[in-house]
């Protein structure tokens, strides 16, 4: 491979920058739209780029500058050759002023900044203020900015580069040309790396070439700087020729049919296959959590496909391909929604501190264990295949803790059926079983008490006890045990009410409101439920009077107790007189050394 003096070497993100609007890839709408206002003398003051990271918002900024400044301009074709060009594109231009939003934090910095707004121009046509990710500005400083944005001198562009356009004030974008930037396309992608391959002169094999630019292009997730940066590190990593191990072994990425594999393997309910593909992964080095990502990207293939969308809207897969048409013909459209939640589900959790290998094992095995006819998450409702299985309604679906995985111990065992290859497997449930099987709720009723004890010591100790009635589309009931009567008020304070509505909304994902109701106190047994099964007694003589002789009192003893007063004190002794009437048809006549009135 070519190399370069030491200290020359520039990175092929930079050297490869787009500097005219015929350089930019993938974003036609944005270069038309601005072709047509400088072309028909139309520019604004200010224009907000949205889009996500290294799609070009910083680059199509720089293009514009040249377009307004260039020496033939205003022009669609800056020249790149004047000093007004050549300073814009090196960053030195004293009137293309670029700044990152995180260092204007502060109101002052901002008026500082827009205190030479007024100023003309040094040299250049107009004066153009590139801030880039601009949502980093605090709201004193997008205050500090908004005057000058809305009434600028006749001079000024502003150009507002952000990936989080949300964050931004509402009255800032009102005073903005908003330019969306898409993500580049695969084969726009793959284009552009290929020709940066041939330019550079980097080896790779020609059987190799299409699937070594598709792993790039698909580890970068529509970022054209992303991908120039990969392939630049796997440059450096080659020694004398790309191939596709070298890109695998570094991006960690998997072999395209493992995914029709494991997908197979999850239709199949192949517990043992599904962990030996974990297995293999984790042999070979792979980013179990980029793996996690790239199959969500397979499984929404699948979803559009199998739900009738056009082949060409395919990122990941091969629509024409045998094998994977076969495997969409044998599943189902829910179960593939199910399997695409899970892995959702995972993907979030592999951001935390849990064994990336366990979290992914889990969910397989949960895929596979779990009846298909099942929806496991309540979100997508119904049921797959048509055979008039209905959702579980809200009264049997409720979970309660330990209440329900003791309903799902004690149910009975699934009968075992001989498939098409003669292995026994657990046939399918009954309606009726299935609705007594729902895991989603527990766990999430767990995450839900785990996300507010982290936060309140006192929700801690009440949820804990609690039990979940049901989710529905707006609330979430929640049961208090009947201890905890005197802690229901303090559950409506207003921060306790925040804590618990942020936790819902994190583990159902939709916004619910909680609402309490106490569970009622068990009640006492009566005394003829603890009464002794009957006897047959002899029929006694004629009553006798019975003596209760009292042990001799204490000291300190403040007197004699009297019977009516025993009765009410000792609701023991009061049962065992009852006891004594029944059995002897007899009572007491004396009691602490006194006649019984």
């Amino acid at each position: 491979m070519p190399t370069a003096p030491a200290g020359s070497y520039q990175v092929i993100a930079r050297r490869y920058r787009p500097g005219t609007f015929a350089e930019v890839i993938g974003q036609q709408a944005v270069v038309q739209m601005l072709h047509n206002e400088i072309r028909e003398g139309r520019v604004g003051h200010g224009y907000l780029f949205c889009g996500p990271r290294g799609t070009g918002k910083t680059s199509m900024a720089r293009i514009f500058a040249k377009a307004l400044n260039c020496v033939n301009g205003p022009t669609t074709t800056p020249c790149g050759k004047c000093s007004h060009c050549l300073e814009i594109a090196g960053g030195t231009h004293l009137d293309v002023i670029e700044v990152d939003a995180a260092t204007y934090t502060k109101a002052e910095t901002t008026r500082e900044l827009m205190e030479g707004v007024g100023r003309s121009p040094f040299s250049a046509r107009k004066k153009v203020y590139i801030i880039d990710e601009v949502h980093m500005l605090s709201t004193a400083s997008f205050n500090a900015l908004l005057k000058t944005l809305e009434e600028p001198p006749a001079h000024v562009v502003f150009i507002l580069a952000t990936t989080n356009p949300e964050k931004i004030p509402e009255t800032v974008i009102s005073r903005c040309r908003r330019c969306n930037f898409d993500r580049i396309g695969l084969k726009e992608m793959t284009a552009s790396l290929g020709a940066i391959v041939d330019k550079e002169s980097v080896r790779v094999a020609e059987q190799e070439r299409a699937a070594v630019l598709n792993a790039i292009a698909l580890a970068s997730d529509g970022g054209l700087r992303d991908a120039q940066v990969l392939l630049d590190q796997l440059i450096s990593l080659a020694e004398d020729e790309l191939t596709l191990e070298t890109v695998r072994s570094l991006l960690g990425v998997v072999e395209g049919d493992l995914f029709t594999r494991l997908l197979g393997s999850l239709v199949a309910r192949n517990t043992a296959d599904c962990l030996m593909i974990v297995g293999e992964l984790v042999e070979r080095g792979r980013d179990l959590q980029r793996f996690t990502k790239m199959f969500l990207s397979f499984l929404r293939d699948a979803v559009i496909l199998k739900a009738g969308g056009a082949p060409d809207l395919a990122r990941v897969v091969d629509p024409t391909a045998t094998d994977f048409c076969e495997l969409l013909d044998r599943t189902t459209l829910p179960f593939l929604l199910n399997a695409t939640q899970q892995f959702l589900d995972l993907e979030e959790r592999l951001r935390g501190s849990a064994p990336p290998r366990f979290l992914l094992e889990f969910a397989l095995i949960k895929l596979t264990a779990i009846d298909p006819r099942l929806v496991l998450d309540p979100e997508f409702g119904g049921f797959p295949g048509g055979g008039g299985a209905q959702p579980a309604s809200s009264a049997s679906t409720r979970a309660a803790g330990s209440g329900a995985s003791t309903r799902a111990r004690s149910a009975p065992a699934a009968p075992m059926a001989a498939d098409s290859m003669g292995r026994t497997r657990a046939a399918l449930p009954s309606a009726a079983a299935i609705q007594e099987i729902h895991t989603t709720d527990v766990e999430r009723w767990v995450a839900f008490v785990e996300r507010v004890s982290a936060v309140n010591a006192t929700c801690r100790s009440v949820l804990t006890r609690a039990r979940l009635v049901q989710a529905t589309e707006s609330k979430i009931h929640i049961e208090l045990a009947a201890a905890d009567l005197a802690m229901r008020t303090l559950m409506d304070r207003a921060e306790i009410v925040q804590h618990l509505r942020e936790a819902a909304e994190a583990v159902w994902r939709r916004p619910l409101f909680p609402t309490f109701t106490v569970a009622k106190p068990e009640a006492q047994p009566s005394p003829a439920s603890t009464a002794p099964e009957p006897i047959e007694y002899v029929e006694p003589p004629a009553p006798r009077r019975v003596v209760a002789e009292p042990e001799p009192a204490p000291e300190d003893d403040p007197g004699p107790l009297s019977f009516k007063d025993a009765l009410e004190a000792y609701p023991e002794f009061r049962q065992a007189c009852e006891m004594v009437e029944q059995a002897f048809g007899v009572k007491p006549v004396r009691f602490n050394g006194r006649d019984v009135g």
